[in-house]
């Protein structure tokens, strides 16, 4: 169940990833073509110096791209082959465990102790830590784009795809799909914690228990 989970994993970190650069090349586009539009700056929700919309765009941009290198990073801690480990403590048949993770596409190579390789779930807590935090950066920009289409600011109108109308007041438009957004990242922030729950007494729960909390 170890490998089955490492290469279904691996399958999801590379369709994130594709996900992510996506969204990154999107960001940068935007800034090219609106480099000239002007906006005020604000700290502490208060108007500062004045900046281009461009560059609030691409701070944002280099936080999700933080966020590729990192993911990037995780990726060979997760192609680890814990195959041919057993139980906990190897096999006697001789198994070439270069070769097949070699064959799997393992390019972390294999897991170096048998031990460590059936108990080891570090590489879920990695990916939950590291959906937490992308998420906190895409909550970031949902809330600045919130604030920034409220009528107070009125710097941003929002797509009717994206928003819906009030039932009580027609003339407002609430941005629905990013407070989902904003709403989602909290639960990763759940799915972390309850994993590192589950991790720190491993050696009492099954994998499946695991498995359920990071679904």
């Amino acid at each position: 169940m170890a490998t089955d989970t490492r290469l279904w994993l691996l399958g999801q970190l590379r369709t994130l990833r594709g996900h992510l650069r996506s969204l990154i090349t999107v960001a940068v586009d935007r800034a090219e073509r609106e480099a000239d539009v002007l906006m005020p700056g604000f700290t502490h929700l208060q108007s500062a110096q004045t900046v281009r919309w461009s560059h609030w765009v691409l701070c944002h941009a280099a936080a999700w791209q933080r966020d590729d290198q990192r993911l990037g990073q995780m990726m060979e801690r997760v192609a680890t082959l814990p195959l041919g480990s057993g139980a906990l403590a190897g096999n006697p048949f001789g198994v070439d465990r270069q070769a097949l993770a070699a064959d799997l596409g393992m390019i972390g190579g294999v897991c170096p102790n048998s031990m460590d390789a059936v108990s080891d779930r570090d590489y879920v807590a990695e990916l939950q830590f590291w959906a937490s935090l992308c998420m906190t950066h895409l909550s970031r920009f949902a809330e600045d784009l919130i604030v920034y289409s409220s009528l107070q600011f009125g710097m941003v109108a929002m797509s009717d795809a994206y928003s819906t109308g009030s039932s009580l007041m027609p003339q407002k438009k609430n941005p629905d799909a990013l407070e989902l957004l904003r709403g989602k990242a909290g639960r990763m922030l759940g799915n972390l914690t309850a994993t590192m729950a589950v991790l720190k007494v491993r050696a009492v729960i099954g994998d499946v228990a695991l498995m359920r909390i990071a679904r």
